[in-house]
């Protein structure tokens, strides 16, 4: 009698870890709306992503330029998996950041956010001035105080995640995402997974590392912990229409439905403060030299 109420146990918790993981953006009785009903930190007050309002942002001319070492290392092995949600890369942990405190961030994984669902292509989690655009990755790092990614990301300083924004370019495709893109048919069932040799992250990021928004918040899928330093780069990435939407209409969810808009809402800021190195002049509707403003944004504020 005591073993079976011991396997009636072990049951019912498979049971519930089973149920917590099948979150979803837009459908079913855990969706974005309802994240908070079985994850509570979701309805938190310094959730991401936000909505990144260049007026509103501080100026911090203490802010010096992130180093990334490791990024441009071609040598290793990067498996590469379809978890339903996203497509996500795992990182070699010799590549790591360097935030302007000195705080050492270990990198874990890249994934992507887009969105598909719709004849416009706009699916990234941050907002520019209300601006969605095409895409966003996320590399994702834990504090090397840590032994690993696992205790870090329930500790208050654990996270810190490196985004980039992803923009339609009207040019050639960006053959930095050739061998990412290429074997995305591998793994377009839930689950799969496959490993892609000889890829440069550095060049899938923009061009221009050294601006960028730095605030507090969370991770932007559940358990949306509130221990995440945001550095959100203020240049933008460019791929081809051609790309992005293969990036949208390549994988399948848990339900084999077509993986789009696996982005989050944007949240409130509540009395967090968004931080630039950067000035943005607001009396011009522009920026200064140092981040020129993209071809979304100007042809947003000429229409």
């Amino acid at each position: 009698m005591v073993a079976l109420g011991a396997l009636l146990s072990l049951l019912l918790l498979g049971a519930q870890a089973q149920h917590r993981s099948e979150w979803t953006y837009s459908e079913g009785a855990l969706d974005e709306a309802h994240w908070s009903t079985e994850y509570p930190t979701c309805g938190g007050q310094r959730q991401s992503p936000i909505d990144l309002q260049r007026k509103k942002v501080q100026y911090n001319p203490s802010l010096t330029a992130l180093t990334l070492v490791g990024y441009d290392d071609q040598a290793s092995e990067f498996p590469m998996t379809n978890n339903g949600h996203t497509v996500q890369i795992s990182l070699p942990h010799t590549m790591y950041m360097t935030a302007p405190d000195g705080t050492k961030y270990i990198a874990e994984q890249m994934h992507f956010h887009w969105g598909g669902a719709s004849s416009e292509i706009s699916g990234s989690e941050h907002t520019i001035d209300g601006i969605r655009y095409g895409t966003e990755i996320h590399v994702v790092h834990y504090n090397s105080k840590y032994e690993s990614y696992d205790i870090a990301q329930n500790e208050p300083d654990g996270l810190a995640v490196l985004a980039a924004l992803i923009e339609v370019s009207d040019y050639a495709e960006n053959t930095y995402y050739s061998k990412f893109m290429s074997h995305l048919d591998e793994i377009r069932y839930a689950g799969q997974s496959t490993v892609l040799s000889g890829l440069d992250v550095k060049d899938m990021l923009p061009r221009n590392l050294h601006y960028y928004y730095s605030y507090q918040g969370s991770l932007t899928t559940p358990p949306c912990t509130e221990n995440v330093h945001w550095f959100v780069l203020a240049d933008h990435v460019k791929l081809s229409e051609a790309q992005i939407l293969k990036l949208e209409n390549s994988l399948l969810d848990h339900q084999n439905k077509t993986l789009n808009n696996d982005y989050r809402s944007t949240q409130a800021l509540n009395d967090r403060v968004v931080e630039t190195n950067f000035m943005y002049l607001s009396n011009q509707g522009d920026v200064t030299s140092s981040h020129p403003e993209t071809d979304q944004e100007r042809n947003s504020r000429e229409i």
